[in-house]
């Protein structure tokens, strides 16, 4: 009875966030929405192409990016705060089912378009494309845990990449997570089987005749999809324009031992933990009704706010994928492989990061050493994936500035104005 009491108390929490989500979005997606339109009506005029592949290599893209100013002057909660509170509802909501994506509507310039991954899982994700006969490089957004693609940190830059900055684009929802939770179950594996969810949606934003390139720029957990799918690039070229890791990890195992793990009260890490407590159980209360698998469902009938993703990854991950535990970890865990990827590479870290400790980003650094397809660049703050609350003018223009640097713009549709060139503005 007391486990039953406490689905129906997250049944009605979600309930009672489902009402207030609808009030709560209301202005903000008005305003978010204004805002994709002046945009899009601003949009620069075309200039000069450029000679396409011309001498680009990731020393100069690095070197140029790195002289870009990191101002972040507002006070620090207060940064966090820009960064992070947009999406502390929508969060609670997406981890569920029937909840999922119910925030933060796209505006119809976009549509909801099914794919696969390369390894057949269907996924969901919008889809918006110019299609006024020019041909423009095309870039995905993956979400971290937790996430989804209806998220702030996610739309923010869809909205501005395709509105802003003239690029095709495509906003997925990695397996388990968002609305492609609803077509199967098939567990995150922390990198390695999300990497083939960027490939599949490289592949299929590829596939458009409107698309030149493709481009990938992932957030945590898709951070570390995107350097799986930098790796598993060599095999499956889909990703042609480069890609972008903000705040991302080395050791799999070494992350989900430290999100496992209460931290003390004083710790940075400690209100995340908690969220992360929180959302873990509405995942868990709302598994127990369409996973089947014994082992799995012991582990999901476990102790309440029991938060060890340790468990999870043997009794949930590795029997559903036929594999070892610590083959997952293995293939999953950037730092085994980082110094093989052949695709160009920029790693985004904060050193105040408390998700994932500087540590990550030092064997990362070691183990990429002497690989001249990837930067890895640590800033003194920035929070978890939290730039654009620090410096957003810094973020955009880093983010655009090695987007822009890759990007294949053919003749007939010349570079936007503004647009970065290798060299400086």
């Amino acid at each position: 009875m007391r486990r039953r009491g406490l689905a129906s108390q997250l049944a009605a929490c979600g309930a009672a966030s489902l009402g207030m989500a609808g009030g709560f979005t209301a202005g903000w997606t008005w305003a978010l929405h204004d805002r994709f339109r002046r945009n899009l009506e601003e949009a620069p005029r075309y200039e000069t192409p450029r000679e396409a592949g011309n001498g680009r290599s990731m020393q100069a893209v690095a070197s140029s990016l790195r002289g870009v100013p990191f101002n972040p002057g507002k006070p620090y909660l207060y940064s966090l705060a820009a960064a992070f509170g947009p999406d502390l509802l929508p969060m609670s909501l997406d981890v569920r089912r029937s909840t999922a994506g119910y925030v933060y509507p796209y505006p119809p310039q976009f549509e909801k378009v099914n794919f696969s991954s390369l390894d057949g899982t269907p996924l969901v994700a919008m889809l918006a494309l110019h299609r006024d006969g020019r041909k423009r490089p095309g870039v995905v957004f993956s979400h971290g845990l937790f996430g989804s693609k209806n998220q702030n940190y996610v739309m923010n830059p869809a909205l501005e990449a395709f509105s802003g900055w003239g690029y095709n684009v495509m906003a997925l929802d990695l397996r388990n997570f968002g609305e492609s939770q609803k077509l199967s179950h098939s567990p995150t594996t922390g990198g390695w089987k999300e990497g083939q969810d960027i490939l599949g949606a490289c592949r299929f934003l590829g596939e458009q005749e409107e698309v030149t390139s493709t481009a990938a720029v992932g957030y945590s957990l898709g951070a570390g999809s995107v350097m799986n799918a930098s790796l598993q690039n060599r095999d499956y070229p889909y990703l042609t324009g480069g890609a972008v890791a903000w705040n991302g990890y080395a050791s799999m195992r070494r992350m989900v031992e430290h999100i496992s793990t209460r931290p003390p009260a004083a710790d940075m890490f400690f209100p995340v933990y908690l969220a992360f407590s929180y959302l873990h159980e509405m995942r868990r209360q709302d598994m127990r009704r369409y996973v089947d698998m014994p082992v799995a469902r012991e582990y999901l009938a476990g102790r309440p706010f029991s938060v060890d993703f340790r468990r999870y990854m043997s009794d949930v991950v590795a029997p559903h994928y036929g594999l070892e535990e610590d083959e997952i970890y293995a293939l999953s865990s950037p730092g085994r492989f980082i110094h093989e990827v052949e695709t160009p590479l920029l790693v985004v870290h904060a050193e105040d990061d408390p998700i994932c400790p500087m540590v990550e980003m030092e064997e990362l650094s070691d183990a990429a050493r002497g690989n001249p397809n990837v930067d890895i660049w640590v800033l003194p703050t920035g929070s978890h994936c939290a730039f654009d609350g620090f410096d957003r003018p810094w973020y955009w223009r880093v983010l655009r500035g090695f987007l822009d640097y890759w990007a294949e713009w053919p003749r007939e549709a010349p570079l936007p104005a503004g647009i970065y060139r290798g060299g400086g503005e």
